[in-house]
C-alpha cells in the first residue's frame, strides 16, 4: 500500500498566510519535524569506521555529513508532498513512492518516440514482463483532473549516463501507465503531467518539463519552495548544533596526538637496494625483461574515462 500524506486540514490555512520565500517565518508540520529529527539522530548516533587517512575524529565529522546530504533528498520528497495538502487541503490526493511495473512495449515506445506523440496514449499496467519503476510522488488534482507524476532529484551534482536516461524514460512510461490504470479504476483523469523536480538544478538529467526551486511554485501554482526551504533551514540549523561538539573535538589540542604516531613509536627501517631479507624476490636475469608497458599492452583500453598512461619522472 502506498504512503498517503497525513496533513491536518487546518495547516493549509495557516501556511497560506506565510511568505513563499520566508523559511524563517514558515511553521513546519510535526510530521516533517519528526522526519528531520529521525534522520539526524540516525546519522549522529552511528559510529563510523575510522578512515586511516583522516583519523577517527575527523571521520566522525565527515561520516554524518556524507549521509545527511543523501537523506536530504528523501526529505525533499517529503516536504514537496506535504506542501500540496498544506496549500490546498482536499483539492489534492497525494501518494509517495508508487511502484509501477513498466512493460517492455511501453519502454520501447518511449525510447523511440517524441513526447508529443505519446501524450494521448494509455498503456496497460497489468503486463507481467518489464521493469519496476519507483515514482517519488503522484498527485491527483480534483479540480483540473490532472495526474501529476513527479520525480524528485536533489540536484546537488551531475547524474549522467544510463542512470539519467533511465530516469527520463521511466518517468514518461510510468506516467502513461498510471493514467490508464487510474481511468480503469474510475478516477476521472483528464491529463497526465510528468515532471522532474531538479531542486538545485544540477542533476544533469534533461526532462520535459524540468522545474527547480525557483520555478516550482509557478509550475504547480501553489507555494512549495518556501515550505521546502523551511524544512531545509530547520535541518541545517539542527546539523550545526549537533556538529559543533564534534568539530571542537576534532580540532582540539589533543587530536593531533591521537591521530598520528608519536615520536616514541618505532618505525620499520627503510630497506636498502641490496637488502634481500624477508624472502624478497631476487631477479635472476635482470638484463632480459620486458617493460611494464609491454606487459600491459595487450589489455583492452577503457572506452571512456581515465586511460592507462605512463607516469614519467619530473
Amino acid at each position: 500500500m502506498h504512503n498517503q500524506i497525513p496533513v491536518s486540514s487546518t495547516y493549509g490555512a495557516q501556511f497560506g498566510s506565510q511568505s513563499a520565500y520566508a523559511p524563517e517565518t514558515a511553521t513546519l508540520p510535526i510530521e516533517l519535524r519528526e522526519a528531520v529529527d529521525t534522520a539526524l539522530q540516525e546519522c549522529f548516533d552511528k559510529i563510523y569506521c575510522s578512515d586511516e587517512l583522516l583519523g577517527n575524529k575527523l571521520t566522525q565529522v565527515k561520516g554524518p555529513l556524507d549521509s545527511l546530504s543523501k537523506r536530504h533528498g528523501i526529505l525533499l520528497e517529503e516536504a514537496i508532498a506535504h506542501s500540496f495538502v498544506a496549500a490546498a487541503g482536499d483539492r489534492y490526493e497525494v501518494q509517495k513512492q508508487v511502484g509501477v511495473k513498466v512493460s517492455r512495449e511501453a519502454m520501447s515506445l518511449v525510447e523511440s518516440n517524441q513526447l508529443a506523440k505519446l501524450e494521448g496514449l494509455n498503456f496497460p499496467i497489468d503486463n507481467t514482463h518489464g521493469k519496476k519503476a519507483m515514482i517519488d510522488i503522484v498527485v491527483f488534482d480534483h479540480e483540473t483532473g490532472d495526474l501529476h507524476v513527479i520525480s524528485v532529484k536533489r540536484g546537488g551534482g551531475a547524474q549522467g549516463g544510463s542512470e539519467a536516461r533511465n530516469a527520463r524514460s521511466d518517468l514518461m512510461a510510468a506516467g502513461l501507465m498510471l493514467k490508464n490504470h487510474s481511468l480503469r479504476k474510475g478516477l476521472p483523469v483528464l491529463a497526465v503531467r510528468q515532471v522532474l523536480v531538479d531542486w538545485y538544478g544540477r542533476s544533469g538529467i534533461v526532462g520535459r518539463p524540468t522545474v527547480t526551486r525557483t520555478t516550482v511554485d509557478e509550475y504547480f501554482g501553489i507555494p512549495i519552495s518556501g515550505f521546502v526551504e523551511a524544512m531545509s533551514a530547520y535541518m541545517s540549523s539542527s546539523i550545526a548544533q549537533r556538529m559543533m561538539p564534534r568539530l571542537m573535538t576534532a580540532i582540539g589540542g589533543t587530536s593531533q596526538m591521537t591521530d598520528r604516531p608519536t615520536e616514541n613509536e618505532s618505525r620499520p627501517p627503510l630497506r636498502g637496494k641490496s637488502d634481500t631479507s624477508d624472502n624478497a624476490y631476487v631477479r635472476t636475469n635482470p638484463t632480459v625483461r620486458p617493460s611494464l608497458a609491454e606487459c600491459l599492452s595487450d589489455l583492452p583500453l577503457r572506452r571512456q574515462g581515465r586511460q592507462m598512461r605512463r607516469v614519467c619522472s619530473s
